[in-house]
């Protein structure tokens, strides 16, 4: 009973955040911006749209398809669409709880593969998080070589604390339940060996980043992914007149705050219009950047959920033999 209030309150906070975001967002909105937001729903050129998150299916199979060279290593043979439903499920489990998908996705894979490690197939993902770390850092930097005024882009960046704050007491209760847990791993001897083996598996994981064979393909595929990330937000731009020239600097800087506010929400709710909004209209004076924040916010979302749940339906039939 308790673990499962402790789920559904691991939902509803997120969500309640993002909710009363979203609430926040439009409420604050005049009657001009409203009026603007519905024609922006109205008259948006869809295809581009369309063609956008066609670009960003085109980066998750690539990421789908550079997990195998991390899976190889460990043994396993894995099918492309193992590799791609699991992905897409992680990525609706994350509308759910920020970063929960990477534990889905590792349990959706193990779950269908044979003989697979939940805790090894964790392993390459955190490595493949790293892997991910490193490449925004590259983006952040070009984003802020490109920005004119980096002071007004920094305070939108720190917006998202803002906009999502936590109470304090929150952290301490967190504290808590961290310590408290620590506690009973080194006190309960079944409970320590437990967790040293799940840490173990993950280590085996993590190390397969050292026994690539194909490294030039795994770099291709990560540079890949992330070129598709950028160009989604380019090709979602020329859905509305007002931001169909962004500058290059605009679309950087857009991709950034954009994937702040997805890590700080389920999905970016509520925070990734605010965000993106904040960044057009402030920093480039794009007129009706309110309408294009939560017009790309929405397809994107909607496409995640669609995408996810396909796959969620498919996964079972990738290995007949499980469900025997």
């Amino acid at each position: 009973m308790k673990k499962s209030i402790a789920t559904i309150l691991k939902i509803v906070i997120p969500l309640g955040i993002g909710v009363y975001l979203t609430w926040f967002f439009i409420s604050r909105l005049s009657e001009v911006e409203l009026t603007n937001l519905k024609e922006a729903f109205l008259q948006a050129d869809y295809i581009y749209l369309s063609l956008g998150m066609l670009v960003m299916l085109v980066s998750h199979m690539s990421r789908s398809y550079r997990w195998k060279y991390m899976l190889e290593p460990l043994g396993y043979k894995p099918t492309f669409s193992k590799m791609y439903h699991s992905v897409m499920i992680g990525y609706l489990i994350n509308l759910t709880i920020p970063r929960s998908g990477e534990v889905a996705r590792a349990g959706y894979y193990a779950k269908y593969e044979k003989d697979a490690s939940f805790d090894k197939v964790f392993g390459t993902i955190i490595v493949e998080r790293i892997i991910d770390m490193l490449m925004l850092g590259i983006v952040m930097m070009v984003t802020f070589y490109l920005q004119k005024d980096i002071e007004a882009f920094n305070q939108i960046s720190e917006s998202s604390k803002s906009g999502s704050s936590i109470p304090s007491w929150v952290y301490f209760v967190i504290g808590g339940l961290i310590l408290t847990g620590g506690i009973m791993v080194f006190v309960i001897e079944k409970l320590r060996n437990k967790v040293l083996g799940i840490l173990k598996g993950i280590f085996e994981g993590v190390k397969t980043i050292l026994k690539l064979k194909q490294r030039g393909a795994y770099i291709f595929h990560t540079l890949l992914i992330w070129l598709c990330y950028l160009a989604c937000i380019w090709i979602c731009s020329f859905a509305l007149p007002e931001t169909s020239n962004l500058p290059i600097a605009a679309v950087f800087a857009a991709f950034t705050v954009g994937g702040i506010a997805i890590s700080a929400t389920p999905g970016g709710i509520g925070l990734y219009p605010i965000m993106v909004s904040a960044v057009l209209g402030n920093l480039y004076g794009i007129e009706n950047a309110e309408s294009f924040g939560l017009l790309a916010w929405t397809f994107l979302t909607a496409f995640t959920i669609l995408t996810g749940l396909i796959s969620l339906f498919a996964l079972p039939f990738t290995n007949p033999a499980k469900l025997i």
